[in-house]
């Protein structure tokens, strides 16, 4: 296991190092990376921002909008959600990789006492209610399962800025996007905070693993940034039509 540990919180800057492992170098183990966000609004790869997100309250709210490669919906992160990211060499079904990722989250939350069920494809639910979603992109023989979880995230804010598909909710009796998900940190015991969360979390997701902590190279520096500027940090991508 490879183990990439950054103080940045730049959603642009992560989605760029995804890319570098899982399109540009090739290590001879999964990579793992917990992460976490400033206020971001993450769009799937062929979402139109418009039609996703309150692009004038995101404005005045700094929060910022950036566009994953992956599929999916939207989601809001900020610095009370954690990422998780697991880059590996594709095998035949990349719902395997899917599957085995979303059972390590939930077998870790379990050692935490807190129980949580997968729900279709990419949900993870705690008594009804989603605190996770994730996504996939494949590249080069590779493939870069990615999702969320919302440990202490601002639900409000969340609520604001992210336009509600009714047409999903409606048919399952789900009000609102604010009724439909939780914060896990009222589900573990004691006052944890999310550094601490993210420490048990770590631990849980390595345990009985060898690993090495990552450091980049001038090279690997240089691919990142190159990315970085000429895709996630780049408006003609994040904000196109």
């Amino acid at each position: 296991m490879i183990l990439v540990e950054t103080e940045s919180k730049d959603a642009a800057f992560h989605f760029s190092v995804e890319e570098l492992f899982t399109r540009y170098i090739r290590k001879n183990g999964p990579v793992l990376m917990l992460w976490q966000t400033d206020k971001t609004v993450m769009l799937g790869n062929n979402q139109t921002a418009q039609a996703e997100v309150d692009l004038e309250f995101a404005l005045t709210s700094a929060i910022r909008v950036v566009r994953r490669s992956s599929g999916g919906g939207a989601i809001y992160t900020d610095s009370g959600t954690v990422l998780y990211t697991v880059i590996e060499p594709l095998t035949d079904d990349t719902g395997t990789h899917r599957e085995k990722l979303a059972a390590s989250v939930i077998d870790a939350l379990g050692n935490m006492g807190v129980t949580a069920v997968r729900e279709g494809r990419n949900d993870i639910l705690i008594e009804g209610r989603k605190i996770s979603g994730f996504a996939q992109y494949t590249a080069a023989n590779h493939v870069c399962t990615h999702g969320s979880l919302l440990y202490d995230t601002d639900l409000d804010t969340l609520t604001d800025v992210l336009i509600a598909n009714t047409a999903k909710l409606q048919p399952k009796g789900i009000a609102s996007i604010r009724s439909r998900v939780t914060n896990i940190k009222p589900y573990i015991k004691g006052n944890c905070t999310v550094d601490e969360f993210i420490t048990i979390l770590k631990n849980e997701l390595l345990l009985n693993q060898s690993y090495t902590i990552h450091e980049f190279n001038s090279m690997e520096n240089e691919i990142i940034t190159r990315i970085y500027n000429e895709k996630y940090a780049n408006p003609e991508w994040n904000l196109r039509m």
